[in-house]
């Protein structure tokens, strides 16, 4: 995985880059593309495949915004059934039915990892997690109105 330069002598790939990239922690995210069947003028320097981050495409304002949303949707729910009302819902209400608002909350944590995880397999992680989050934040923002004013016509 060294290259040769014309003088005989073996420099790594991080020396060869040396002159092109100035700092250590660039010239890491290099190497040498240094496949068996490339020939020796086709070998190139390619940045690492590092592997993709959830990290790197979902922002943390929007994410806590879609949280604080599936949050205020859990609370104004077990508010109103407290207070007699049913969820209008049909599979939120077997949920609820069938193991509380525990349910529920397991329901809204998956949806919000496959927010995450659908987002990540496509091509452009970043806006489909960013369109994604806007779709669920107007419909949640919605229906934890729709609690709210439901919650004030029995209070």
């Amino acid at each position: 995985m060294f290259d040769s330069d014309a003088q005989g002598r073996e420099d790594s790939p991080s020396e060869a880059l040396a002159d092109v990239v100035e700092s250590e922690d660039a010239r890491e995210k290099w190497m040498l593309r240094d496949d068996e069947f490339l020939l020796e003028e086709d070998r190139e320097y390619v940045l690492r495949d590092e592997g993709r981050s959830w990290t790197g495409y979902v922002s943390p304002v929007l994410f806590g915004a879609v949280v604080a949303v599936m949050l205020g949707d859990v609370v104004t729910t077990g508010v109103g059934m407290a207070m007699g009302l049913e969820e209008a819902n049909p599979v939120a209400g077997v949920v609820i039915r069938e193991a509380g608002l525990g349910g529920l909350v397991l329901v809204k944590a998956m949806a919000a990892v496959m927010l995450v995880g659908l987002s990540g397999l496509t091509g452009d992680s970043r806006q489909t997690f960013r369109a994604g989050s806007a779709v669920y934040l107007l419909v949640g923002l919605v229906v934890v109105a729709a609690n709210v004013w439901a919650l004030l016509a029995v209070a």
